[in-house]
């Protein structure tokens, strides 16, 4: 062979080469991703596509793919004593990125093979994560081989969805077919106005809105919203699965004020709440005081010749409307008295321990209670005219008041207590005896 062929021959062998190395650069290059193919038995062979990739050591082995090769499909793994196991790889990781695949190994029966038996399980939808006897085995669907007669749970979990499960007795030398459906739970968006109001799901506190209850199984289920001075707001629900059904409660403002609804036996007698005078009360009709504030209240009425009736009122918020029903006594008590009252000049409007009677001036209030009190006398035009006086019971005391005017001048009040009993037309009577008396001594 002469030197020219041998050129050739070796530009020939240097080409292949390099056509060699451009198609595995074209095929593998890139940058590399991993899968780390997880397994229950150390030593098992790992096979990418039928390519040996390596053995599981504690548990896990992990295989670096060119991110622009050709995928692989399928992982594949074998060890002696147990049944091949594959499933599909899923796609090819990102550069530097970590692909988990989990597989598990059954072993093979050591006696005869009709001791044992197998469980095929499916679901819908499918890729649910399927455990027998709590230890997971792959997804579905997914052949559960090598398994000795006897029952066995089984249990189907996916995301978004409730767990299903089931309990399989397994014949030996058959296998059982198991069909599992996941139910998408429903939810149930509550808003309120106003917001921020508590809710509850029969029963139970959830949170607060706007929120959004999730895992709900079909059927009916009791929401109840409250807020603080508000009426609670309730309704019954039918969750369908699958479904978001939306609430709107709209909270109604409890109102923080009541009524009192007065009568009294006999009607006529003047109503004062905390003090303050609001009216009479009325024959066959009870007299309404309205806008009355939560809390406790003193009521007092009062009656010409009978003696005072008085109680405390509690009103509650959301509270029904108070009714009372004074029942004056007949007779008058011996722990009140009267007092007359006069002015210079007259008509003037008359309080009592600053609270207004309904008269003027000359008038007898009666019913009043025995003890110190203060009258007070208003006129238009003059300046008001107070005296204390003192009441004893069954007595009537005398008071005049002189008012000043605007440009001075005034007269001095004047109490007295008169005995019980003693009018003008008594004195009247005992002045003409002592005359008669005198005459017949003249004579």
């Amino acid at each position: 062979m002469n030197g020219r062929v041998k050129v050739c021959i070796k530009a020939m062998f240097a080409l292949i080469i390099a056509f060699s190395f451009c198609q595995s650069v074209s095929a593998v290059g890139g940058d590399v991703g991993w899968y780390d193919i997880h397994c229950n038995v150390d030593g098992a062979s790992v096979y990418f596509d039928g390519e040996y990739k390596g053995q599981i050591h504690s548990g896990v082995l992990s295989v670096g793919v060119y991110t622009t090769a050709t995928p692989y499909e399928t992982v594949s793994v074998r060890m002696d004593g147990y049944y091949t196991a594959s499933t599909s790889l899923p796609a090819t990781p990102s550069a530097g990125e970590t692909t988990n695949v989990y597989v598990t190994l059954n072993p093979k029966p050591t006696d005869t093979e009709s001791e044992y038996g197998s469980i095929y399980v499916s679901t819908s939808p499918s890729g649910a994560r399927i455990h027998l006897n709590d230890q997971y085995q792959g997804l579905s669907p997914i052949t559960l081989s090598g398994l000795r007669a006897g029952s066995y749970s089984i249990d189907a979990e996916m995301d978004g969805y409730e767990t299903s499960e089931t309990t399989v007795y397994v014949t030996a030398g058959s296998t059982k077919n198991v069909y599992l459906t996941l139910v998408s739970p429903g939810s149930v968006s509550v808003e309120s106005s106003p917001g921020d109001a508590y809710v509850y799901v029969n029963g139970n506190l959830v949170g607060k809105t706007p929120y959004v209850v999730t895992g709900l199984s079909s059927g009916d289920h009791e929401f109840m919203v409250t807020m603080n001075g508000y009426y609670n707001w309730k309704k019954t629900v039918n969750v369908v699965e699958g479904e978001q059904i939306s609430l709107y409660a709209v909270l109604q403002s409890i109102d923080q004020t009541q009524e009192i609804l007065v009568t009294s036996n006999p009607s006529g007698a003047k109503i004062y709440l905390d003090g303050v005078y609001q009216g009479e009360t009325m024959e066959n009709q009870a007299f309404p005081i309205t806008g009355v504030s939560v809390g406790i209240h003193s009521l007092v009425l009062q009656l010409d010749g009978y003696p005072d009736y008085s109680t405390s009122v509690s009103i509650v918020s959301g509270g029904n409307p108070v009714e009372i029903d004074a029942e004056m006594s007949k007779t008058p008590s011996r722990s009140t008295g009267s007092i007359y009252i006069t002015s210079t000049p007259s008509g003037a409007t008359i309080y009592l321990d600053d609270i207004y009677m309904s008269a003027q001036t000359p008038y007898t209030l009666t019913g009043v209670t025995a003890g110190e009190h203060t009258v007070t006398l208003r006129l238009s035009g003059y300046n008001d005219g107070m005296s204390k006086i003192t009441v004893t019971a069954g007595e009537t005391a005398q008071l005049t008041i002189g008012l000043s005017s605007s440009s001075g001048g005034t007269t001095e009040p004047t109490p007295t207590t008169s005995t019980p009993g003693f009018t003008l037309l008594t004195a009247v009577t005992a002045l003409g005896a002592v005359l008669v008396v005198f005459v017949s001594k003249k004579r």
